[in-house]
C-alpha cells in the first residue's frame, strides 16, 4: 500500500503554517476556492439529468461553504494563552463552539446551519438562509452522492426549495464569508 505521508502536522496558530506546509486561514480558503471553481464547471445536461448534476452542486457548494465556515470559527479560536505550536488534529478533534443561541457544537459537524449560526461566524445569515443551509447540508451527507439515504429516517419531503433558491443562498453565503476571511487576512498583516 502506497505511503501518504500524513504524520503528525503540527501547525502554528499564529502564522497558520505546518511545520511542512500551510494550514491556518489559506490551506481552507484555498481548498474552499478550488472545490467551487469545481462546483462552478457543471456540465451542460439535459433536463433528465439536471436533478443529478444540481445535487452534486450542491454538494460540492456544501463542502465549499462549510471548510469556509469552519476556517473562520477555527481562526478566531487562537487566544494568547494558546501555545503557538499544537498538534492540528488534536486540537480541531475536540474544539467546541457557541451557537447564537447559547448552544455548543463541536467544529467538527457537517450541519451548515449550526456553522453559520456560531457566534464567531462574523456576519448575519438570515433565518431563510439557515433553512436553506439545513437543506444544503443533506447534500453533502448523502443527496448528492447516492439516489438514496442509508436510513429511511433521512429521507425529507419533496417540498425543499428549488435550486435556484438554494443555489443563491449558497453563492450569497460564500461571498460573506470571503469578505470575512479577507477581513481576518488583513487584521493578520
Amino acid at each position: 500500500m502506497a505511503g501518504y505521508d500524513i504524520g503528525v502536522r503540527i501547525v502554528s496558530h499564529e502564522t497558520g503554517q505546518y511545520l511542512r506546509g500551510i494550514v491556518g486561514i489559506d490551506g481552507w480558503a484555498k481548498f474552499a476556492t478550488a472545490l467551487k471553481a469545481y462546483a462552478d464547471c457543471r456540465p451542460a445536461t439535459s433536463s433528465e439529468n439536471s436533478a443529478t448534476s444540481n445535487a452534486v452542486y450542491l454538494m460540492l457548494m456544501g463542502y465549499v461553504l462549510e471548510d469556509l465556515a469552519k476556517c473562520i470559527i477555527a481562526f478566531r479560536a487562537y487566544t494568547p494563552e494558546i501555545t503557538d505550536v499544537t498538534p492540528f488534529e488534536e486540537r480541531l478533534r475536540d474544539f467546541r463552539f457557541m451557537r447564537r443561541d447559547g448552544q455548543e457544537r463541536r467544529l467538527s459537524t457537517h450541519k451548515l446551519d449550526d456553522l453559520y449560526l456560531a457566534n464567531d461566524i462574523g456576519f448575519q445569515v438570515e433565518p431563510i438562509e439557515i433553512d436553506h443551509l439545513k437543506i444544503i447540508s443533506i447534500y453533502t451527507l448523502w443527496k448528492g452522492r447516492y439516489p438514496v439515504p442509508l436510513e429511511i429516517a433521512d429521507m425529507h419531503s419533496s417540498s425543499e426549495p428549488s435550486f435556484e433558491d438554494l443555489s443563491t443562498t449558497a453563492r450569497s453565503v460564500y461571498d460573506r464569508d470571503i469578505a470575512e476571511i479577507e477581513r481576518l487576512r488583513s487584521l493578520r498583516a
